[in-house]
């Protein structure tokens, strides 16, 4: 069973999920970026409302994380390994694609390695 104390160790031992695993708990930012750091890649927390309402890990690449897209789907937060404090592009166009189907979204968090925190929205200046 994965907890928030066994995570990192379980995903060393048996390998990162192919795309999105269901979690009972919502992990904290301190763990997404630890997780981050440890395997150099992007994490994204998704929350899904829906009749049991859960969270999801998803993790990515180096330099981006791809995430389903639907009006139940909240982008909670994502890392940024190399520490880009920008939201990208594909960051944008996620919150106003998801917007566009109906998702309640306005805003998502972006977790930059070494850095503070960073809350973003559609008008956010992004990385060209």
């Amino acid at each position: 069973m994965l907890t928030p104390q066994n995570i990192i160790s379980i995903f060393e031992e048996h390998g990162l999920p192919e795309y999105g695993l269901t979690l009972d708990f919502l992990p904290t930012q301190s763990l997404i970026r630890k997780m981050s750091e440890r395997f150099k890649i992007e994490f994204a927390i998704m929350f899904t409302i829906n009749n049991g309402n859960y969270y999801c890990i998803y993790k990515g690449t180096s330099n981006s994380v791809e995430l389903p897209i639907d009006a139940k789907e909240i982008l909670l937060s994502h890392t940024h390994p190399n520490g880009t404090i920008k939201p990208s592009i594909h960051d944008i166009n996620w919150l106003k694609t998801a917007q566009s189907v109906g998702s309640p979204q306005i805003q998502s968090v972006i977790l930059p390695i070494g850095k503070k925190r960073v809350t973003f929205n559609i008008n956010s200046p992004f990385l060209k």
